[in-house]
């Protein structure tokens, strides 16, 4: 379809599609271990579907309600041969991170998903600590995360950090969601840094679609078009495979279609394209 959003491409997905298909080949994670936080829930759970398909042996999946990491356990174990490890966790609390870090050991491709929206409204009547959750959760949360698990590395680690395309979008479309954007943003510029700081991971953002999860419920978006958990789940298992090396430190939607994407491969990983900046910052007025 034509995108709806801003887009390089002139594909737009709203749905999983072949060159994404995590039973490809090409995308395997075969005796790979996954690290997935915010797993028991929405796309969390469809990223560990996904990585079972693609043949990943272990997966460690983190949240902060047991239910919900037990019931994914079980829906992933008795369908694939995947092993399915759950640990309850904070990700704004050090300690328990810590822990689950040590206690998973060395891992091939974390997934950073966890996430939070406050209370949609305008920013000036919104409540301060509620508003200050966000970045908390958004971009604390990813620096302690970080932090505990990137000493346990394996060799040619991919890290996944979920954002939000609402951050390419003028701002009078996102006026009742400012901690979100800004918080997600953020995240954004903070993978960067990373990724400058530890080239011998492959760290990269993505923007996870419009799925009908309890999030997208509460931002009251509700007129976006929306997308099948499937396309971001498996398009975290591509961006994590070998065939997405060009986007080591960069942005890229679920939506965007990777035969486009790789068909500019060069150019996007040369320049600074599906990076944080200010537009116009480097050119004459």
């Amino acid at each position: 379809m034509k995108p709806p959003l801003p887009a390089p491409t002139k594909e737009w997905h709203n749905d999983t599609y072949a060159a994404i298909d995590p039973s490809r080949p090409e995308l395997s994670a075969r005796s790979k271990k996954i690290v997935v936080t915010g797993g028991g829930y929405g796309i969390g759970r469809g990223v560990v579907e996904a990585f079972a398909i693609a043949g990943a042996s272990s997966i460690a999946i983190l949240g902060r309600k047991e239910q919900p990491l037990l019931d994914t356990k079980d829906a992933i174990e008795s369908k694939y041969k995947a092993t399915v490890s759950t640990h309850i966790a904070d990700v704004t609390d050090v300690a328990v991170l810590s822990k689950a870090a040590s206690d998973i050991g060395t891992w091939d491709v974390l997934v950073m998903n966890a996430g939070y929206m406050s209370n949609p409204g305008p920013s000036m009547e919104s409540d301060v600590n509620e508003w200050w959750k966000a970045f908390e959760v958004n971009i604390k949360g990813s620096f302690i995360t970080a932090q505990a698990f990137l000493p346990t590395k394996g060799e040619n680690a991919v890290v996944v950090a979920t954002s939000t395309a609402g951050v390419n979008l003028p701002a009078s479309m996102v006026t009742n969601v400012s901690s979100y954007v800004a918080s997600k943003l953020g995240l954004i510029k903070f993978i960067e840094v990373l990724a400058a700081e530890h080239p011998d991971v492959r760290f990269t953002t993505i923007h996870p679609g419009t799925v009908e999860t309890n999030m997208f419920t509460k931002s009251g978006m509700l007129d976006l078009p929306t997308d099948k958990v499937e396309l971001p789940a498996h398009y975290i298992v591509w961006v994590s495979s070998p065939e997405a090396e060009f986007l080591k430190g960069k942005f890229s939607s679920c939506n965007w279609d990777v035969d486009e994407l790789k068909a500019n491969a060069t150019r996007v990983a040369e320049g600074a394209l599906f990076t944080t900046a200010i537009d116009g910052a480097s050119s004459l007025l």
